[in-house]
């Protein structure tokens, strides 16, 4: 029961972590490029999860592909509100991520 809560909910973290901190490298050093760091950040964090919850559903039964193709707006819209509900876990490590984002600029002084 651990495994299957912890593993996700640390897979959730770490690609909260991972994917700040790949935006943060192409934003600039600047209070706008912190905003679109959070914003982009949080975009593709939901975006992953939801593909995440996809992807498992997939991997405990196969048959659920020809379901999804039948209402992709519905299944996307499915997805997409899993992907949300997981910001539960993921958005507050993506806020301390962003929020001291400044102390690893190299040129900018904050």
């Amino acid at each position: 029961m651990i495994a299957d809560l912890l593993l996700p909910a640390l897979g959730l973290m770490l690609l909260a972590v991972l994917v700040a901190r790949g935006v943060e490298v192409l934003v600039p050093e600047s209070l706008v490029g912190l905003a679109a760091m959070a914003l982009v950040s949080a975009l593709l964090c939901w975006g992953l999860a939801s593909a995440g919850f996809a992807l498992l559903y997939v991997q405990e039964d196969a048959r659920i592909l020809t379901l999804l193709g039948d209402a992709p707006t519905a299944s996307a819209g499915h997805f997409l509100r899993l992907g949300g509900r997981a910001a539960l876990i993921w958005a507050p490590i993506l806020l301390l991520v962003v929020t001291t984002a400044p102390r690893r600029w190299k040129t900018a002084v904050w």
